[in-house]
């Protein structure tokens, strides 16, 4: 602990752009690691990218096709899905990706199958079990707790999403796993939009709205199952094929529990406001806050590109007692998160009102809510690579206690602000909790693993931040932008133009050249084709 103390000691009196080799261990390694996670974080942001834009679209056609009334009655009925697939996945997703990397790490890939063949089947029986519950409990859930008979019908039909969609975040689990990021998104992401998208809108040409969106959501998760299924298949076949070894299944359950325990008071912590607005008030508020959710939710697309790579490589750095690797590589990570995510928050500010408004216009009442829950994201960009390296070390508990503690909070804010204020107060509750856990993880990195994503040298992303979001606040106030389609694309240029400009001004480091000229390649590489 000393040597590392030291270390970061070092680190921190540097400042500079540049990193002598002689204060990181394993240089090369880390160069190695870096170039991974880039190389790697450039898919997943190309794909996920792709999908967020096309699920924008998507999205928008449905709720101009459906309005916020109905587009809110949808909403519910998802909502539910993704409330009885947190025990129906009982946390798998998370026990993949540490013990199937793990495992692989050390060249045991008898036992990763075993993990893998395990884990698949137990979530069968569970995502079983699922679609009954929803289908008998689909009356006291419509009639009696959300008081929308529309609901009952809806979850009659999507109830039978629910196997599916459990083995489609299994199987994507498993490609990350496998660090093979572009299938994980093609398999779960895009082919579950793209499919629901054009079934439902052959089943509104012919008169199905509600049902046709229901039964398009069924088919895309089938496709989702099918699709990331063969991906595992193609991308690691042992994990399929041949005789599984010795593994400690009570072990990987527990470890699955804790993952559980985080994804049901994460759940509770997200999506709590569209539960208490469908109680509370009526189903346009619930497609509306959902709405302003989904645009918010653009904001963590940069560190979900980066973690989703960067898990499986602290799974393996922490196992082999790489400590300074990991922290070296935590803070590049999270600047280029920051960095990344600030002009977003900006366009969001300057152009949401407009953005919104492309959903139709019953929607631009959710600014307020846009720009709060918006705002908490970028928060969270500063955070969110900590709660990966907790999660993929033998600290995940603390994680489940920060958001156990905060999904209490948020349901609490949730009931006492939401009949007063409505969506905003929803977006207050859920805003607040999301930051009040980045500000724990910061903290808990520090004391459990001596690791924090920033140091002397981060006061230019602070001015960027300052100089960038300034900007855009006075545009706000002072300039009526148009809400046309071409402005807000205009405008998100210039965001990323201005927060580009100062950051070359301010000077970049070794790493930050690194990290630009892997990303300008590949870039490039894919116009290129």
């Amino acid at each position: 602990m000393a040597e590392r103390a030291t270390a970061a000691a070092a680190a921190a009196d540097d400042g500079s752009e540049r990193v002598r080799d002689s204060d990181r261990p394993g240089r090369d390694e880390y160069r190695g690691y870096l170039s991974k996670a880039t190389r790697e974080a450039g898919f997943t942001f190309f794909g996920q990218g792709f999908a967020l834009a096309f699920g924008f679209a998507a999205n928008a056609t449905i709720a101009r096709m459906l309005g916020a009334d109905m587009l809110g009655v949808y909403v519910l009925a998802w909502t539910v899905i993704m409330a009885v697939s947190i025990p129906t996945t009982f946390g798998i997703e998370g026990g993949f990706v540490r013990y199937i990397s793990m495992y692989l790490g050390r060249g045991d890939r008898d036992r990763a199958r075993s993990v893998f063949r395990f884990g698949t089947r137990f979530a069968t029986v569970t995502g079983t079990m699922g679609v009954v519950v929803i289908i008998a409990l689909r009356s006291q859930i419509a009639n009696a707790f959300f008081k929308e008979p529309r609901l009952e019908q809806a979850l009659l039909v999507i109830g039978f999403a629910m196997l599916p969609y459990t083995l489609a975040r299994l199987f994507a689990a498993a490609l990350r796993a496998l660090k093979d990021m572009k299938r994980s998104i093609i398999g779960l992401e895009l082919s579950l939009r793209i499919s629901r998208l054009g079934i439902f809108i052959v089943l509104f040409l012919l008169g199905y709205r509600l049902g046709g969106i229901v039964t398009a959501a069924v088919v895309g998760c089938v496709v989702a199952a099918v699709m990331s299924g063969l991906f595992v298949r193609k991308s690691g076949p042992f994990l399929v094929r041949g005789r599984g070894g010795e593994i400690s299944r009570r072990g990987f359950l527990v470890y699955s529990s804790q993952m559980l325990a985080e994804t049901t008071t994460g759940f509770i912590l997200l999506q709590s406001g569209k539960v208490v607005l469908g109680f509370f008030l009526s189903s346009a508020d619930v497609g509306v806050y959902n709405v302003a959710v989904i645009l918010a939710s653009l904001a963590t697309l940069f560190m979900f590109s980066w973690n989703a790579i960067f898990s499986p490589i602290i799974a393996d750095v922490y196992h082999r007692g790489g400590f300074d690797l990991m922290h070296s590589l935590l803070r590049t990570i999270t600047r280029w998160i920051v960095l990344l995510t600030l002009p977003l928050f900006a366009w969001l500010i300057v152009s949401g009102s407009g953005v919104l408004s492309i959903f139709g216009a019953e929607f631009v009442r959710g600014y307020g809510a846009l720009i709060i829950l918006a705002a908490a994201q970028m928060i969270d960009s500063t955070a969110g690579s900590v709660s990966s390296c907790l999660a993929m070390t033998k600290y995940q508990r603390f994680n489940v206690f920060n958001i156990l503690v905060m999904a209490g909070v948020s349901v609490t804010l949730n009931i006492l602000l939401v009949p007063r204020i409505g969506i905003v107060g929803a977006a207050i509750a859920t805003g607040a909790s999301i930051a009040s856990v980045s500000v724990a993880r910061l903290i808990e990195g520090g004391l459990l693993l001596h690791v924090f994503p920033f140091d002397r040298s981060s006061w230019k992303i602070g001015l960027v931040a300052v100089v960038t979001l300034g900007l855009a606040a006075a545009v706000h106030l002072n300039v009526d932008v148009p809400h046309d389609w071409y402005w807000s694309l205009a405008t998100l240029a210039i965001c990323y133009g201005v927060a580009l400009l100062i950051t070359i001004a301010l000077g970049l480091s070794e790493e930050d050249r690194m990290v630009w000229s892997s990303v300008v390649g590949r870039v490039l590489g894919r116009l290129g084709r």
